[in-house]
């Protein structure tokens, strides 16, 4: 038997090699999006692809390298890997801290196959009962090493999420960031859209920041999801996490050609639902025992999934051993002990990045990691090395918790500082763990300029000065490159095919500008865009760049330019190579500002949300304020110069849409020119008189509703 085994597992991994698993991943998505959400990132990422092929080779070169009786599960150590929840929910306490450690007991009950419903094992398959000596333990330090209880609750205002929308896992869309995935198994508990149950990452098959487990809130024990509410979801996606493929293999609806990889698993032509009773056959297993709809890797209700078999746990072992090895000697789930006082700050909350005023009020956020409760405390904050500026904190901090503080005023100069911030004095006494005291920030105040703005980037340092950029995701941004520009030698570009990921926001933000004495205001740009995609392909998501302005600082942000997709390319083919413009390849765009002349200080942003499309450049920036001539603000109309030696202009404010003609005559009453308009003509119309005699003209200004005339003196 054991012989046999081994040789079917072999036979099994030959055929596989040759055709690759990924290859056959169906698209079809139900309950579980592990294998759609890992068909889209080796399709989008090829870099992925290639790391995922050298995964499943390190896997497949693991099991048959292990010896027999580890091969069938019999690890002899228990193998532990911390796990942390992250709850992200429009109400958090839709899931209680019970029902996650119920989920968390479910989790290793039926890895270890001590789950009292294994009793529906059915005889033939009682054998192949695998138990995992894998373990799963909630964290009980950050990766900071500060004391936690593994459990992180942040209340979103998404309602649900779509399995192809990464925003959940990054904090910088309003999601929750995982915790080291080196360290932790991190796991989302969120309302998924579209019927979706769960999903998970498979070992090498995701950027390292989206590692985990992604799992409906209503799936854990005693939710609200019947009959998918007693925890086996979680169960599910963690085998997938560990190299677990759906049993049926994965293949196009009652195909038996596809392979979970698993010799002892029936071979199976498509996925299991409901609760099934009794032997049951397909074309794939014709004959008894039939098909294992009792697996946790089938999508029968949670009640009717009861095991795991020896293979399937050998191979999950192995995908610990091998390819998530650094979990077993991660101490996240060792506890931190406490010390009797230990304040610490947590985060400077402001300043960040900029400030625009010379005053400013630093916020901080100070916790407790001492055992006593934290009643009082002096932090202490300074610029640049100078004397630091006290403020005396009191309030009632319980272990664990933690509070926002307003610190004390603060001034600046112009210029880049650094901000250090410590905490002392914890009740009056020491504090025991000195490490956790200070932090430090590098912020910039620059003085509001007046228009016009202008930057094209040619010199060499970037962001020029009184710009920023504001990347959270600390990857890829906008950068400085040279040899491609609409003018000079350089521009910006943000390389969007790049990024590993979709949703990174990054903001390349201008020189705080005070508008004011103006009649109106524009900020222009040379633009040229690029897409990978078919401009045609259905329901898209579009790399976008926007023009933002805040009248606060950054806080918040007014869009005043979208564009995406066929509004924004220069390059309407699709291009699956870095894209670089041709000098024909640029456009102009203008944004109107004028409606916030003399609305304070203003701070302008080019925001790019990438979609990992392609390269979007930037150059000849020019922000610029527009004055009117006082005559002509009160006259509506201007003929200048007069006396003129030939050139003139009809000047208009504002600009008319009713103008029908402009006509010259000279004194004998001749017409020497004449302009007719059916359409908007614009605020100025210019003409050349030079080649006519000296003397003096007159110009006929006929509008929709009246004629006006004026006199000019033509001079030599």
């Amino acid at each position: 038997m054991l012989a046999a085994n081994r040789f079917l597992l072999a036979l099994a991994i030959l055929i596989v090699l040759g055709s690759p698993v990924y290859a056959q991943l169906k698209v079809a998505v139900e309950r579980c999006a592990s294998v759609p959400l890992l068909q889209q990132n080796l399709e989008r990422y090829p870099a992925l692809k290639a790391q995922y092929e050298q995964t499943t080779r390190q896997m497949r070169q693991g099991i048959t390298a292990r010896e027999d009786v580890q091969l069938l599960g019999t690890q002899a150590d228990t193998l532990y890997v911390p796990v942390v929840f992250h709850v992200l929910l429009t109400n958090t306490s839709l899931v209680t801290d019970a029902q996650i450690k119920a989920q968390l007991d479910t989790l290793n009950i039926d890895f270890a196959g001590l789950n009292a419903d294994s009793s529906k094992i059915p005889a033939a398959f009682k054998s192949l009962f695998g138990k995992a000596k894998i373990q799963f333990r909630i964290a009980q330090r950050t990766p900071n090493d500060e004391p936690t209880t593994g459990i992180n609750r942040k209340t979103t205002t998404q309602a649900s999420y779509a399995y192809t929308d990464n925003s959940p896992k990054y904090a910088a869309k309003g999601g929750m960031d995982a915790w080291d995935p080196s360290r932790y198994l991190n796991i989302w508990l969120i309302n998924l859209s579209g019927g979706i149950l769960g999903y998970a990452t498979f070992p090498g098959g995701s950027v390292t920041a989206e590692q985990g487990v992604v799992v409906q809130y209503s799936s854990v024990p005693g939710g609200s999801l019947s009959p998918y509410n007693k925890g086996r979801t979680l169960v599910h996606e963690t085998g997938h996490y560990f190299f677990l493929y759906h049993i049926w293999g994965d293949d196009a609806k009652g195909s038996c050609a596809g392979t979970d990889e698993i010799a002892d698993t029936p071979n199976q032509a498509d996925a299991s639902g409901g609760c099934p009773q009794g032997v049951v056959t397909d074309n794939c297993t014709t004959t008894a025992p039939g098909i294992m709809y009792q697996n946790f890797m089938d999508y029968t209700n949670d009640a009717c999934m009861v095991m795991f078999t020896k293979l399937q746990v050998a191979r999950m072992q192995t995908a610990l051993m091998v390819n998530r090895a650094s979990l077993l000697t991660s101490n996240g789930a060792d506890p931190i002990p406490l010390i009797n006082l230990n304040a610490s700050l947590r985060s400077i909350d402001n300043p960040v990045a900029r400030i625009c005023a010379p005053s400013f009020t630093p916020t901080i956020t100070l916790r407790n990691l001492g055992a006593q409760r934290l009643t009082t405390a002096g932090i202490y904050a300074s610029i640049d090395g100078a004397a630091p500026v006290r403020t005396a904190w009191t309030g009632s901090l319980a272990s664990q918790a933690s509070t926002i503080v307003t610190l004390s005023n603060l001034t600046t100069t112009a210029g880049k500082h650094t901000l250090k911030i410590y905490v002392a004095e914890p009740n009056g006494s020491i504090d025991g763990e000195r490490t956790n005291d200070t932090l430090t920030t590098n912020f910039e105040y620059n003085p509001p300029v007046d228009p016009p703005i202008t930057e094209g980037f040619e010199g060499a340092a970037f962001p020029p000065a009184g710009w920023d950029i504001v990347n959270p995701d600390a990857a890829l941004t906008w950068e400085r490159v040279t040899g491609v520009a609409k003018t000079g030698n350089a521009s910006v570009v943000i390389r969007n095919l790049d990024y590993q990921q979709n949703g990174p926001l990054d903001y390349l933000r201008m020189p705080l500008v005070n508008i004011a004495s103006a009649d109106s205001a524009f900020v222009s740009f040379q633009v040229a865009a690029a897409v990978q995609s078919d401009l045609a392909t259905p329901g898209n998501v579009w790399d976008t760049l926007q023009v933002l302005i805040s009248t606060d600082c950054g806080a918040t942000y007014t869009s005043l330019y979208k564009k995406w997709g066929e509004n924004l390319v220069t390059r309407r083919t699709a291009v699956t190579n870095s894209f670089v413009p041709t000098a024909a390849e640029w456009r102009k765009d203008s944004v109107n500002l004028t409606a916030y002349i003399n609305k304070g200080p203003l701070l302008l942003a080019f925001l790019n949300n990438s979609q990992f499309e392609n390269n979007i450049y930037l150059d000849d920036i020019n922000l610029y304020k527009v004055v009117i001539n006082p005559n002509l603000k009160d006259k509506g109309i201007l003929v200048t110069p007069n006396p003129t030696s030939g050139a003139l202009s009809v000047q208009f404010y504002p600009n008319p849409n009713n103008l029908k003609s402009i006509s010259i005559y000279n004194m004998a009453g001749q017409k020497v020119a004449e302009r007719r308009f059916s359409n908007n003509a614009g605020t100025r119309i210019d003409f050349d008189l030079s080649a006519y005699a000296s003397g003096l003209y007159t110009v006929r200004i006929v509008l929709g509703d009246k004629t006006t005339v004026h006199k000019v003196m033509k001079i030599r």
